[in-house]
C-alpha cells in the first residue's frame, strides 16, 4: 500500500500509482481507514476491469493484427500473419491470463531451435505487443533471446559485376537486375517502376510492390520511408537498354520479384557466379559507391535509406577485404626485408 500522508486541512491522502497509465490516482477522507478504504475499493475494481478477457494466445494475436492492419505496411502484416500461423504451436493455446515468464521462455527456447534469432526476436515482439495489448504483466526482463547474428552480405566484386551486367543482357531479367546493379534499387521499388515514372534521363522512385497477408502483390503509393522517394538519373548503360526495350505492359519489368529472382539465379549458376540475391546487387552499388569515395550522406541518399545501417555492413565488408589486403602486402614486406638481410650477411 502506499504510503498516507496528512494534509494542512487534517485530512488523509493517499496517492496510488496505476502502471498500466503510467499515472497516480489520489484519494482524500478524513480518516486513515476511509482512505485506504477508497484506495482498495479503487484497486478492486481496476483489477476487475483490466482482468484479461478468455482468450488463447492464438486469439489475441489475431485480434492484435487485426486492430493495427490499417496502420502497418502490408508487408508486415503478412509477416505477422506468418507468425500467427506458424511460429505459436501449442504455446498459441494457452489462455493469457495463465501465461507465465517460464512458458515465454520455454517458448522461445523451442523456437530458437527451427528460426534465425531474428525471426525469433519479430515473433517475440508480436507477442509481447498482443500480451501489452491486453494487460498481462510480465517481467520481460527475465526473457533471454538468441544472440543476433553478424550479418554477412554476399557483395558481388567489381569484376562479379560486370560479368553480371554481360549475363543478363537480352535476358527476360535484363531491366530488372540492371536496375538493380545501377541503382541499388530495392526488389520492390523496381517491381512497381513504371515507364511513367522514366523521361529518358531520369527514373522517379514512388511507390513499392509488396505481399499482402495472402501473400498477393499489391502496390502502395509510397516507398519504405520518406528517404525512399527518390529522383535518380540514369547511367548511360541503363538508358540504352532501358530505351531499347519494348513496352509490353505500363510496368518497366512484367515479372514478380520471386521470378525475377529465380531466373537471375540460374544465369548465376550456368555462369560460374555465386548466387547472388537481388538485394546483393543493392549492397554491391553501395560498395561502389564507397570505394569510389562518395560521402555516406549522398549514398544514403541515393539508395533511399533513412539509417546508416547498410551503409555500416559494406563498410565493414570493405574493411575486412582490405585489411586481407593489407595483411599480405605487409607479410612481403617483411619477406623482402629479410630477403636483403640474408642477402648482405652473404656478402660480407
Amino acid at each position: 500500500m502506499a504510503k498516507i500522508e496528512k494534509l494542512p486541512s487534517g485530512n488523509y491522502r493517499i496517492r496510488v500509482y496505476d502502471r498500466h497509465t503510467n499515472t497516480r490516482k489520489s484519494f482524500t477522507a478524513p480518516t486513515k481507514a476511509e482512505v485506504k478504504l477508497l484506495a482498495a475499493e479503487w484497486e478492486t475494481k481496476r483489477k476487475i476491469k483490466t482482468s484479461p478477457r478468455a482468450l488463447t494466445l492464438s486469439e489475441a494475436v489475431k485480434e492484435y493484427i487485426e486492430s493495427k492492419e490499417n496502420v502497418l505496411s502490408p508487408s508486415t502484416v503478412r509477416g505477422y500473419m506468418i507468425i500467427y500461423r506458424n511460429a505459436l504451436g501449442d504455446f498459441g493455446k494457452m489462455q493469457l491470463k495463465d501465461i507465465t515468464e517460464k512458458d515465454l521462455q520455454k517458448w522461445v527456447s523451442d523456437n530458437a531451435a527451427r528460426y534465425k534469432p531474428k525471426g525469433i526476436r519479430n515473433q517475440f515482439g508480436l507477442v509481447t505487443a498482443t500480451l501489452r495489448q491486453n494487460r498481462i504483466d510480465l517481467d520481460l526482463r527475465a526473457i533471454k533471446l538468441p544472440e543476433k547474428q553478424k550479418y554477412e552480405p554476399n557483395i558481388p566484386t567489381e569484376q562479379e559485376i560486370a560479368k553480371i551486367l554481360t549475363i543478363v543482357e537480352g535476358t527476360n531479367v535484363e531491366l530488372p537486375v540492371t536496375i538493380a546493379v545501377t541503382l541499388g534499387l530495392r526488389q520492390s521499388e523496381i517491381a512497381a517502376l513504371k515507364w511513367s515514372d522514366y523521361d529518358g534521363q531520369f527514373l522517379c522512385i514512388h511507390a513499392a510492390k509488396v505481399p499482402d497477408k495472402n501473400n498477393k502483390l499489391v502496390e502502395k503509393d509510397t516507398t519504405k520511408s520518406k528517404a525512399s522517394t527518390r529522383v535518380l538519373e540514369v547511367d548511360a548503360v541503363l538508358k540504352t537498354r532501358l530505351d531499347r526495350a519494348e513496352r509490353k505492359s505500363e510496368y518497366i519489368s512484367t515479372m514478380t520479384p520471386n521470378s525475377v529472382l529465380k531466373r537471375f539465379q540460374q544465369l548465376c549458376e550456368q555462369n560460374g557466379l555465386p548466387h547472388f540475391t537481388m538485394h546483393g546487387q543493392r549492397h554491391g552499388n553501395a560498395s561502389l559507391m564507397l570505394a569510389q569515395g562518395v560521402p555516406d550522406k549522398y549514398a544514403m541518399e541515393r539508395l533511399g535509406q533513412s539509417s546508416p545501417n547498410m551503409i555500416k555492413n559494406v563498410y565493414q565488408h570493405l574493411y575486412d577485404a582490405k585489411k586481407k589486403e593489407i595483411s599480405q602486402t605487409m607479410s612481403a614486406k617483411f619477406s623482402e626485408i629479410l630477403d636483403t638481410k640474408l642477402d648482405a650477411d652473404d656478402e660480407k
